[in-house]
């Protein structure tokens, strides 16, 4: 089955770790959103591994596992996975 990486931005409770654990999702990367001179600020941009099907079915995946939060988080962005 393929892999994609989703991306969005939002802070990530302990709970929301844990759905996505559950759900078969790891998460792969944590990058700050904006830099000040060498200060890393703003919310974090993750990045999830997925295995899916589709673009589409892996976005479901991941909003699925954080539901009911999902408008805590924004930015949603969808492509292959590297290696």
């Amino acid at each position: 089955m393929p892999a994609f990486a989703v991306r969005f931005k939002g802070m990530l409770t302990k709970d929301e770790r844990e759905r996505l654990r559950q759900a078969g999702i790891t998460i792969e990367r944590r990058d700050r959103s904006m830099r000040v001179g060498l200060v890393m600020t703003g919310l974090p941009i993750f990045t999830v591994r997925v295995d899916a099907v589709s673009e589409e079915e892996a976005l479901q995946a991941v909003r699925e596992a954080l539901e009911p939060d999902t408008g805590n988080f924004s930015n949603w962005e969808v492509g292959p996975a590297q290696r």
